[in-house]
Formats: structure tokens, sequence, C-alpha cells
């Protein structure tokens, strides 16, 4: 089960009503699997330069790739290393980033948006948020880069500079979405349902075959 702590703040309050100023959001947790999925959705209610980025791989985190869609689920850029490095301050707090962590700044019109966080390299299947990401069926896929803790795993062994990367990385996480007027996590995307056919007729087949090849009788004990 992930851990989510969220960590809002209007960057003002007004006492009047009238137009959200714009605010800051910072979200941290854990993956369970290499596979899982965080969604994100925020608002705008004007047009405006709009900032996400990742600040957990400086800590020891996995390497993070974030998706930004529009708010009916389709892709408006896909981003994994964002830049070498800096410093943003959110919400009073600056956040290290690192050369692996995810970076975005775009100019987006007002509107719902989706942001996605999965790991490298579970990138999205299609520019459609409904068809999935690469690795939906496979939870320890990043054990094929062959770190010691057998998941979480990196796949760059050296940064741009030629320096040795630590492969085993932690499950932790931290997404902050600044200059919005709104953001929350989400529930996580599912795979998509052809996916799930397709597994479903597997275990059927892979069941019907065990049972052909033993004559022994088989009992079993359902709970309720």
């Amino acid at each position: 089960m992930k851990k989510i702590l969220v960590i809002a703040a209007l960057a003002g309050a007004a006492a009047l009503p009238g137009p959200a100023l714009p605010a800051a959001f910072d979200f941290n947790g854990s993956f369970a699997q290499d596979n899982d999925v965080v969604r994100f959705d925020f608002n705008l209610g004007l047009p405006g330069a709009v900032t996400l980025f990742t600040s957990s791989w400086l800590g020891g985190g996995f390497d993070p790739i974030l998706t930004l869609w529009d708010g009916g689920g389709n892709q408006i850029l896909e981003q994994d290393d964002g830049s070498l490095g800096g410093a943003l301050v959110s919400n009073g707090v600056t956040y290290n980033y690192g050369e692996f962590d995810s970076y975005i700044n775009m100019n987006l019109a007002a509107g719902n948006y989706i942001a996605t966080l999965t790991q490298y390299d579970n990138f999205s299947v299609s520019t459609l948020l409904a068809d999935g990401f690469l690795r939906d069926t496979d939870p320890v896929f990043t054990a094929a880069f062959a770190c010691s803790n057998g998941r979480f795993c990196e796949g760059s062994l050296f940064d741009s500079n030629n320096n040795p990367v630590e492969p085993n990385r932690t499950a932790a996480w931290d997404v902050h979405i600044l200059n919005v007027d709104s953001a929350s996590v989400n529930s996580v995307p599912e795979p998509p349902t052809w996916m799930l056919l397709s597994l479903s007729g597997l275990f059927l087949l892979i069941g019907h075959c065990s049972r052909a090849s033993t004559a022994k009788p088989v009992s079993r004990e359902v709970s309720v």
C-alpha cells in the first residue's frame, strides 16, 4: 500500500471571494511495486507557467518519469531526466533536484490537467492515458537492471559526468506542482481493459491445462 503525505499552501490568503491565487503543492510517498503509477489532478483558473518536478532522486529514490496529460487523458509531454539539477522553493522550503529527477516547465491554458508518476522505464504505451503503461503487468521489471535489491534498480550505471550511480534505489518519491490553483492525488490508473482480459484468458488456459494433465481428484476449501 502506498504511503502518501500531502502538503499544500496558498501563496497568500484572500479574505474576500475572488480568483484563487497560484499555489504550490508538495506530495511524497513510496511505491509498493516497480510498476506503480501515481496520478495527480490539478487545475488552472488562468493561463500561466506551471512547473512540475521531483526531488527524490538525490535522497536515494528511484528514477522517476513525469507525464503531463490534459483533462481528457491526452498526452502533452512525457519527461524522464529533466536537467542537470538545481533547486526550487516550494511553500518556503528549498528542494534540490538531481540529474535523474524529472522536471517540466510549461505555459498552459486554463483548465484541468493530469500528471502521472512512474519509474524508469515504465513509459506510457501511447499518447492516451487510458492505454496504460509499458510495465503494467510486471511488478518487478527493474530486476532486469540487476541490482542486489531485486527491485527499484537503476538502469543507468553512470551519470552525464561519467560518475558511477548507485544501482540500489529506494521506493521513495517526492513530487512538486507549482503555480496552480489546486492539486490532489487521485486514483491510480488501472491497466487497460484489453490487458486485463488477456491475462484472465491466460490464467484460464493454464488452469485448464493443469486440470487436464492429472487424474487425481481435487478438493477445494472455500472460506467466505
